[in-house]
């Protein structure tokens, strides 16, 4: 007997095919944003058979640099980001059914709000947030099945809810921060009493759910170290981010972030009171333990999320998944508790996003540019302009590279446009594909020692107002000045 789609179903699918087109302007993308730059130059190593961190650096977990690799070009990496967050809506749509199903629009109303969100947060840049979320959602929706459960699950699950948080952390490391919530729901607000706490801690459910999670991270560790890669993995991915999420200063130097001054413990603080209400609300007004799911996770995410103190739009998409479904809970859900508990996680949320000010994108005419392109009243090089001054001079300076390199002579770039290299097929020379590593990691002698050893063929310096007295040296002894493109000058090597 064939099933009937039902209107929610068909409005799911109509949410599904509105993102899908929304999307499409970002397969069209000229290389422009940085990190996707960065991401697809690593991918690049990867794919010419350099170890990651070893070989060549950035300061995140290996899975964006492996889907970089498996793209290969920025059109495919958008695509997988695409098809990404179509199953990302598909299984938030199951975890909403779930926790909101006596509301029968809410699990709608809630798709509704994360798509929209994931447009307005950078959704269509692939970074490792939105893809991280994937895994993690599928964790939270593995455990929202215990509230209320009373059968024995199988030991397995619980392996596989800790495996899929790890996932996301493999992708991004705030996501340990969604693992905390689940544990943290799973023992504390799923027991009555000490007694069952103390039950919780000591069952082995809990420690199959950390090992599930420490596993793949352990699995990561170790294949580095076959790889000769141990030590820088575990600074570069897992140390480093400490100092990079503890510390922001702002583009003038005399402000810094109150969320950086107060460092993490202010934080942490706002953390703990929200735990400790959520945990009184539960033990005096009995609320509902779905909406104490969502809450603790909202909490958690927002840590994560401002960690660093840093402004980045896309940083938002961790919380915003338990921000839609809570939304959708204040507005089909009648009881005054669940109202009250929503409401003070909505305060919180809007003075940490006033407090850090997240910067914000205009998107309408991002559309506008790309209709304008696709109908032919404007031409390529204008329609790669709407992205960046710089774009267009990428083009022409990847153009050059090609046309007077071979596949595998290196080049050195000497500036922030981590895009030429994939753009022109060449890696970076040294482990740095950005200038603003060599600064931030006083990496200008290691630096300096990769060219005198690599030789790139082309070097090119960049409109930078850095200075780098050893790469100044290395090209007046040995390179020609070949030409400039848009601002930047083209150095050729002209010693071996």
């Amino acid at each position: 007997m064939e099933k009937r789609l039902t209107p929610k179903l068909a409005i799911l699918v109509l949410i599904l095919l509105s993102v899908a087109i929304l999307r499409l302007p970002s397969l069209f993308e000229p290389y422009w944003y940085g990190d996707e730059g960065i991401y697809l130059t690593l991918g690049m190593a990867v794919r010419k058979g350099l170890v990651l961190y070893r070989d060549i650096h950035d300061n995140k977990p290996p899975l964006i640099y492996w889907t970089a690799a498996l793209a290969g070009t920025q059109f495919w990496l958008k695509f997988i980001l695409m098809v990404w967050h179509l199953f990302t809506i598909v299984v938030f749509y199951r975890l909403a059914e779930f926790l909101l199903k006596k509301k029968s629009w809410a699990p709608i109303i809630a798709v509704g709000f994360f798509s929209i969100m994931a447009i307005l947060l950078e959704g269509n840049i692939a970074n490792g947030e939105i893809f991280m979320i994937l895994p993690v959602i599928g964790g939270m929706l593995l455990i929202a099945q215990e509230t209320g459960s009373k059968k024995q699950e199988a030991r397995s699950k619980y392996l596989l809810i800790g495996s899929l948080f790890s996932l996301g952390f493999l992708f991004k490391v705030p996501a340990a921060f969604d693992f905390a919530a689940a544990a943290i729901f799973y023992v504390f607000f799923l027991s009555a009493g000490i007694k069952a706490i103390i039950s919780r801690i000591l069952n082995k459910n809990i420690w199959l759910m950390v090992a599930g999670f420490l596993g793949p991270i352990l699995l990561s560790l170790i294949y580095y170290a076959t790889r000769g890669g141990f030590e820088p993995y575990l600074k570069s991915a897992l140390l480093q981010n400490v100092g990079y999420l503890s510390s922001w200063q702002t583009a003038d130097s005399s402000t810094t972030s109150p969320f950086v001054i107060s460092g993490l413990m202010l934080r942490a603080i706002i953390l703990l009171i929200g735990i400790a209400g959520l945990w009184m609300a539960n033990l005096k007004l009995k609320s509902s333990s779905k909406i104490n799911l969502l809450s603790l996770w909202f909490l958690f995410a927002l840590f994560g999320a401002l960690l660093s103190g840093r402004p980045y739009p896309h940083y938002l998409m961790q919380p915003a998944v338990p921000a839609a479904l809570l939304l959708a809970a204040l507005l089909t859900d009648k009881t005054k508790i669940v109202k009250m508990v929503i409401g003070a996680q909505i305060i919180v949320g809007l003075a940490a996003y006033l407090y850090v000010g997240f910067w914000s994108y205009s998107v309408l005419p991002y559309y506008q540019n790309f209709v304008s392109w696709t109908i032919g009243n404007k031409i390529k090089t204008e329609y790669f302009a709407f992205f960046g001054d710089q774009v267009n001079r990428a083009y022409k300076i990847a153009e050059y590279v090609q046309r007077t390199t071979s596949p595998d002579d290196r080049i050195f770039v000497w500036g922030d446009d981590p895009y030429i290299y994939p753009l022109s097929q060449r890696l970076p020379t040294g482990r740095y594909t950005v200038a603003y590593h060599v600064v931030d990691f006083n990496a200008y002698t290691e630096t300096a020692a990769a060219i005198t050893i690599q030789r790139p063929k082309i070097i090119v310096w960049l409109d930078y107002d850095r200075r780098f007295p050893q790469l100044s040296a290395i090209i007046s002894n040995n390179y020609a000045e070949a030409g400039n493109i848009d601002g930047a000058t083209i150095f050729r090597l002209i010693r071996r």
